[in-house]
């Protein structure tokens, strides 16, 4: 890896493996260069096939994704990125996400909400001038930090997929999503709470009903645990043991508390990071 005597913040950056996926070979160069003086190791590949040969093989960070490229778009090669994050989550692995920032030469508002809706996580001009990709670097970076600290509460790779949702000048559908769990998780812990306190022949059908729509909505937003934990609060129910019931309810409202704070992380990181990317749009 290249050393470099940059101001504590550059540093920060380090140890960050960045893929560079750029059919010019100038501007692929002038890209590795900048890297370099980040103090970065960075590899560079001409088109979206050579992208998804390289992240097969190794891991990187971050990837600077060309949109317009040869046999494969850069568009492409991110949905196939995408596809198999989801696909390595589906088989019990745990996937690192990818941070992918585009670069492009069109600026318009469009192109960008086309770039999120193919599942990048960040947008940026060209030509690419050094301090803009700094800039974007440390957003990839922070949000690489945030993931690591909620990825024990919330699968990124549904949050990943959610966000591919997004249609062009229409509020983010994560947001929306995380905004209406929020909203409805406390009537299903309630309705929970009133069933077992009331024991009665009605219980156990309340209880069933608020437990799938509350561990439905749990598993949409990838809170695996409490999804977990609403399954072993059905299963001693179907065992007609509601007395057992109470303390699962308290670890249940436990784990609800870390998926609303996480969720809540979440979707303050893809506000900033919509805005920051807006600025660049209107520079």
């Amino acid at each position: 890896m290249t050393s470099s005597t940059h101001d504590p913040q550059t540093a920060a950056l380090t140890p960050v493996r960045v893929l560079v996926a750029e059919d010019s070979p100038l501007n692929q160069q002038v890209a590795l260069k900048q890297l370099e003086k980040l103090g970065l190791q960075a590899d560079g590949v001409p088109d979206g096939a050579a992208v998804l040969e390289a992240v097969k093989k190794s891991h990187y960070d971050i990837i600077l994704m060309d949109c317009q490229m040869p046999e494969l778009t850069g568009y492409e090669a991110t949905w196939h990125i995408r596809q198999a994050e989801k696909d390595a989550a589906r088989s019990g692995h745990a996937p690192r996400r990818v941070y992918i920032i585009a670069m492009t030469a069109n600026t318009r508002a469009d192109n960008r909400e086309k770039c999120l809706q193919a599942g990048m996580d960040d947008y940026i001009n060209k030509p690419v001038q050094l301090p803009e990709l700094e800039a974007a670097l440390h957003r990839g970076l922070a949000d690489r930090a945030l993931q690591r600290a909620l990825d024990a509460v919330i699968d990124p790779v549904v949050i990943a997929g959610l966000g591919q949702l997004q249609m062009p000048g229409k509020p983010d559908p994560v947001a929306e999503l995380i905004d209406l769990f929020l909203q409805e998780a406390p009537t299903h812990i309630a309705t929970l709470e009133k069933a077992v306190a009331d024991n009665d022949a009605s219980s156990l059908s309340r209880t069933f009903n608020a437990l799938s729509r509350l561990k439905g909505s749990a598993g949409n937003l990838g809170a695996r645990d409490l999804a977990a934990l609403c399954d072993e609060i059905e299963q001693t129910a179907r065992n007609w043991s509601l007395a057992d019931v109470p303390p699962l309810l308290d670890r249940t409202r436990e784990e609800l508390d870390r998926v609303r704070k996480a969720l809540e992380k979440i979707k303050q990181s893809r506000k900033s990071r919509r805005g920051e990317s807006r600025k660049h749009l209107t520079r």
